[in-house]
């Protein structure tokens, strides 16, 4: 589901079309907040919005210059944004194009998260376009069971991009130095945390729990954990 941007953004774009570079920084922005599939970051966009209004909560997805962030590149960003948050991944240029911003980040036992990402693509089907990509990749798991996608997806390489997450996504930039890594297993504490460290009062959501509410994760699933040893090693100090 496409991202939903304000009326007034479409029209402050028209005025001012300039995106925002390494020559031409955003000097507004104080928090680039990472959004990893899985990890709660749907209710904590939502936080974001309820206590700063909206418009300084801007969403970086697909439809809003994703790509283009995560590569380093020229984005568009609302002038009154002072928060970016969205499914984009860490670049090296960002501490240019945004200077006076900090990084977070949450994570999620690797296993959760791949069994939480596989329930919601199931729950959704071709609503998510990433439920295709599951389908055509040539799994031979039984493609209606859970714990057959996930088995497969993680004791073979298919789908690295679903099972090996956190190597793809701190390759570039690592997680060791982002000013704050929540845990969503801890999401109330840090929650309070990420609070105190941006001055901001954000208030506890819970909302795209579709998948998270269906059945729990069976013992087979979660002694796969010696498959994904280096997704272990990047985030379990965090989790």
């Amino acid at each position: 589901m496409a991202y939903k941007i304000h009326p007034l953004w479409h029209l402050e774009r028209l005025v001012s079309p300039a995106r925002r570079s390494i020559t031409f920084p955003h000097p507004k922005v104080t928090l680039l907040s990472h959004h990893i599939p899985k990890t709660a970051g749907s209710s904590l966009r939502v936080a974001f919005e309820r206590a700063l209004g909206r418009r300084h909560v801007y969403g970086v997805y697909a439809n809003t210059g994703a790509a283009e962030m995560s590569s380093g590149q020229d984005i568009w960003v609302p002038r009154k944004a002072t928060i970016l948050h969205g499914h984009f991944r860490p670049h090296p240029n960002h501490t240019e194009m945004f200077p006076n911003a900090l990084r977070a980040v949450w994570v999620r036992d690797p296993i959760e998260r791949i069994w939480s990402l596989v329930g919601h693509l199931l729950s959704l089907k071709e609503r998510h376009p990433h439920y295709n990509l599951m389908i055509n990749s040539g799994l031979k798991a039984d493609l209606d069971s859970q714990e057959s996608i996930v088995h497969e997806m993680i004791t073979t390489n298919v789908l690295n991009e679903f099972t090996r997450t956190y190597s793809s996504y701190f390759s570039a930039v690592p997680i060791e130095t982002f000013s704050f890594v929540g845990s969503k297993h801890s999401f109330e504490e840090d929650l309070n945390r990420l609070s105190d460290m941006v001055g901001v009062n954000l208030k506890m959501l819970r909302i795209n729990r579709r998948s998270d509410q269906s059945q729990p994760i069976p013992a087979k699933i979660r002694r796969l954990e010696t498959y994904l040893p280096k997704e272990y090693e990047i985030v379990g100090d965090y989790l």
